[in-house]
């Protein structure tokens, strides 16, 4: 979700105590909120490390980050990381009962990303389709859906069968290699160099669990990097690549990869449908 820099002035309306950031300590409290106020949405992802990655930018000011407190218990943050004048905006998530603050954060943390001393002019968002307040919320404050993209998944109830005539081989690693999907995706002419630079950049913020490589004898034919966060046993496939020519494996690399997924704890997975817009192959793995 996206808007351009409003006409925004600054109030204080409410009672409730709000800090801005003071520590890395604070940082630590925002993971900690993130994971308990989104475990019981759907297809929440895992946290990135964009907050830890922006604190040691130039950009970074402690107004970025502002909590809400009821006497000394958490109930509330609002935070953006940011870069030139795009902002990547939060929302203002607080426990059941206190959606009455949520407009105390916004105009803490909008007002500074907005205003002259900060620069923001972009601001952008990104929300599951099933999160209809979060969506509802900012659409109220001025903010249109720009871009839609489709995720497909399954739960991983059971060992995927990847037969036994494989034709290739694989490495499972507990990091990613940015530059061995880079390679792929070049060799594909499926990139340009201001997409590189994006991706590179993103990948960069991403806290993988893992990631796979495939072989086809000591040529690199694939490679996907993936998340798994622990307290919801959600798992997404967020990396994608496969050599054009070896594409004609990519169900059997699927079943690899979510034969993995599924040993480390995963019980539900996604990916990006562009990544697999082959029918038959959503149909043959129950996508």
């Amino acid at each position: 979700m996206c808007k351009v820099k409003p006409n925004w002035k600054a109030g204080d309306k409410m009672s409730i105590t709000y800090k801005y950031f003071e520590g890395e300590n604070d940082l630590a409290l925002q993971y900690d909120f993130w994971r308990k106020i989104t475990s019981t949405l759907p297809f929440a992802w895992k946290p990135t490390m964009s907050p830890i990655l922006f604190k040691e930018q130039k950009g970074f000011d402690p107004r970025s980050l502002c909590f809400a407190y009821e006497g000394d218990d958490l109930i509330g943050y609002m935070s953006f990381t940011g870069k030139g004048d795009f902002v990547s905006l939060g929302y203002p998530w607080v426990l059941s009962g206190y959606e009455g603050i949520q407009d105390g954060l916004f105009e803490r943390v909008n007002g500074f990303a907005v205003s002259d001393e900060y620069g923001g002019k972009i601001l952008a968002q990104r929300f599951r389709e099933q999160w209809k307040d979060q969506i509802l919320y900012f659409e109220a404050n001025g903010f249109e859906i720009t871009n839609e993209s489709k995720l497909i998944g399954k739960y991983l109830s059971k060992v995927e069968s990847t037969e036994d005539n494989i034709e290739f081989s694989w490495k499972v690693s507990n990091e990613f290699i940015f530059e061995d999907w880079r390679s792929i995706m070049e060799e594909n002419d499926e990139v340009n160099e201001a997409q590189i630079k994006m991706m590179e950049e993103y990948y960069s913020s991403v806290d993988f669990d893992f990631s796979i490589s495939f072989f086809n004898e000591e040529q690199m034919i694939g490679v996907m990097g993936v998340t798994l966060r622990e307290d919801t046993s959600y798992s997404e496939v967020l990396s994608f690549g496969i050599l054009q020519e070896f594409k004609i494996h990519k169900g059997k690399m699927i079943c690899v990869l979510m034969n993995e997924a599924r040993s480390r704890g995963a019980e539900t997975i996604t990916f990006h449908a562009s990544d697999i817009p082959e029918g038959d192959i959503q149909k043959e793995l129950g996508l």
